[in-house]
């Protein structure tokens, strides 16, 4: 850590968002699990056959953003690699490419975590529906 120091400020900058970036993609792992069980365990059984095809789709959709998610990783796992070996002079790319890096990751991360939540939306509107109608039905 001492050495990421000696990074100047826009450097440290991004190192930062990076690390945090891994982060919210190790949190989308768990989320992306939960989501999934719920679904799977708790009302694909419930839910109507209409309901289900939407589920099977947004299940679907899910595995495509985890699959973008293991790009991006491995883009930030770079990333972050370039950045250490620039805090130890051992990196010869300019701060202009890695500035391009790091928009293009910001950019991947707003979208996935965007599509994510509309994905998780829909998902929490199908299971509420569910409930609301479990609940006329056993009144």
């Amino acid at each position: 850590m001492e050495t990421l120091t000696k990074l100047s400020a826009r450097s440290l900058e991004y190192y930062i968002n990076a690390r945090r970036w891994k982060t919210d993609l190790d949190f989308f792992n768990v989320e992306v699990v939960f989501l999934n069980r719920l679904m799977e365990e708790h009302f694909l059984q419930l839910a109507g056959e209409d309901r289900i095809k939407k589920l099977t789709q947004l299940g679907n959709k899910l595995s495509e953003l985890v699959n973008e998610k293991h790009q991006i990783k491995e883009l930030l796992d770079h990333q972050l690699r370039d950045l250490e070996l620039l805090a130890e002079d051992l990196l010869i790319e300019g701060q202009e490419g890695l500035a391009g890096k790091q928009a293009h990751l910001e950019y991947q991360m707003i979208d996935l975590l965007h599509e994510f939540r509309e994905i998780k939306r829909e998902v929490y509107a199908i299971m509420e529906a569910v409930l609301d109608e479990r609940k006329l039905l056993v009144n």
